[in-house]
Formats: structure tokens, sequence, C-alpha cells
């Protein structure tokens, strides 16, 4: 496994992370396989969140952790807050978002006592609370650092607007956002260059979009953006065979390549797909292969200097 800078922290975490939405009581005994197999293979980084599950993703990776004797002080635990679903809060009859305060320091108790642990290495706004000045979003996460109950702040699905309001009044180590050869906003947003700038890592969900990108699943060709994905894929299998691995290695591949220190999140209840991904954090692809997936990705050529047009009248 390799190991990069976690924002400013001064702590290494692993090149690749798990994503706990695949912990699951419909699954448990696999998801818990693949979460011992990721920690065995040098994973470090947990990311899990209080609606995963209502709160069950969180309460089984607490359980696995002492099933498999496993120190707190060996993995780094991620978890979200902010998204109300009906069911998880009496007072709320409607899906929405709350990063006040009192929600938050509420939402991180009941997170910890589901974990089993006294802190949460990062701690992440799930996504922008609109009625919460973020201002007092920070004035939470700040109290919750000094209580010991978190560690470190991340945010994620915020814009590049959002990252540097609430950068104004707390540190911000990483963001979580959609992010791979089929969903290319970060690059094209500039949310990527402000976490350059911040020195904040990005944490890339759905990194083989749901799926598509590992080339084992079938598209309905009769959908326009199925056909656009199907044809990403099967050219992303060429350099795949060129390299001698698997679509779904050189595509994570892809995503660690770009500087900051960008990790793929990956979630599944198959040990074997996590072993598999791990593979890809050693692959160097050469820069004009990463380029050319990078027009493949885009549909279109990469912006380059062009004759400008000039128009001749007829006589």
């Amino acid at each position: 496994m390799k190991y990069v800078e976690f924002g400013t922290t001064g702590q290494k975490i692993s090149a690749i992370a798990f994503g706990c939405m695949s912990l699951t009581r419909e699954r448990e005994a696999n998801a818990k396989a693949a979460f011992l197999r990721a920690f065995e293979l040098g994973i470090t980084l947990f990311d899990t969140a209080d609606i995963y599950g209502r709160g069950i993703s969180e309460e089984i990776l607490g359980e696995v952790l002492r099933e498999g004797k496993i120190s707190r002080e060996q993995v780094i635990i991620a978890s979200k807050c902010g998204i109300v679903s009906p069911g998880m809060n009496d007072a709320y009859t409607y899906k929405a978002y709350d990063l006040s305060p009192a929600y938050m320091k509420a939402s991180c108790e009941a997170s910890l006592k589901r974990l089993g642990t006294d802190y949460i290495d990062l701690y992440q706004p799930h996504r922008i609370d609109y009625l919460t000045h973020p201002q007092e979003t920070a004035r939470a996460l700040d109290e919750l650092k000094t209580e010991g109950k978190i560690r470190h702040v991340g945010v994620s699905n915020y814009t590049p607007d959002e990252i540097r309001a609430l950068s104004a009044y707390i540190r911000v180590e990483s963001l979580q956002t959609q992010f791979s050869l089929l969903h290319l906003e970060p690059l094209e947003t500039g949310l990527a260059s402000v976490c350059l700038e911040k020195k904040m890592n990005i944490l890339c969900w759905s990194p083989l979009y749901g799926g598509i990108l590992t080339g084992t699943k079938s598209l309905e060709h009769q959908d326009w953006q199925q056909q656009r994905e199907s044809g990403v894929v099967t050219q992303v299998g060429e350099f795949a065979r060129k390299y001698g691995l698997t679509s779904g290695q050189v595509s994570l591949a892809w995503l660690m390549h770009l500087p900051g220190g960008v990790i793929p999140l990956v979630g599944t209840a198959n040990a074997d797909h996590i072993q598999e991904a791990t593979q890809a954090v050693d692959v160097q692809l050469a820069r004009d292969d990463w380029y050319e997936l990078m027009v493949i990705a885009r549909g279109r050529p990469m912006p380059w200097r062009q004759r400008p047009y000039v128009y001749v009248r007829e006589r």
C-alpha cells in the first residue's frame, strides 16, 4: 500500500480508502470479510455516515473493529452528518439538511455511540445546509474538536464557494465528492483547483461510476447516456489490455495520478474486488495515455490553440 499526506495534519493515509456504505445487515458476513481484507492490505481510511442504513453502517463498522481485535489507533474513521431522512429524527417528515450546532452535536454523539469509540478522526458535513451560516457550522465543529470528539474536519458534496465560506472559519482537510472518468466535474468546475489551493485531499465517491467502469456491467444501447458510457468503457478496456490490468484498475490509477492526494473510496462487499482495487496503487500511466483517457472521458479534444476564423466577404 502507498500512503499520502492527509491535508495539513502531518498524518499519512492509505492511497485508497474503503467506503462503508456496503456494510449492511443483508450482506453482513461478506461486507465484514471485505473490510478485514481491506485492513490486511494496508487500507487505513474507512468512510461511513449516519445516513448509511440509518446508522447500521456505523454499527457494523464498530462491530468488525471489535471482532477483528483491530486497535482504534490503527484506523482512521471518517463519518458524515447533516442529511436528515424521515425516520431518523422525529422533528422531520421530509428529507432535509441540518448543520445547525445543536443537530450536528447530537448527530456526533449518536455516531460515537454506534461506532463504539470516543472520537471520529474525520467528521464531514454531508451536504450544505442553506439555513445555517457557515460560521455556526464551524463553531459546532470547533467545539467538537475541543471536546476531543472529532479530530479533523472535512466536507462532502460542497461547491468551491461553499468550501471557501466554511474555510474562512475553520480548517478543512478534505472534500468528498463524486469523481471518476465518467464524472469529471471536479476538474471542470474548479473543485480540484480549490482543493490544491487549500491543501485538501479529494476523496472520490463512486470512482468506478457504480461499477460501470469495471467493464463488467451490460448497458442498454437504446439510452444515449448509456451509449456514451459504453463507448468510454470500451476504450478504457483497450488501455487495460495495453497495461495488463483490469478496466477498473486503470480507472482508479487515472484518479490517483492527480496531484494533491486524490483518494478513491472503494465500496464493496466482495473481498476480491477490494484486493483488485489496491493493486492499482502502484500503476504508472504514461502522461500521454493519461491525457488520451481524459479526452475519451470528455468526449472532445483538450483545449488547443486554433487558427482564428477570418471572415472574407465575397466580391
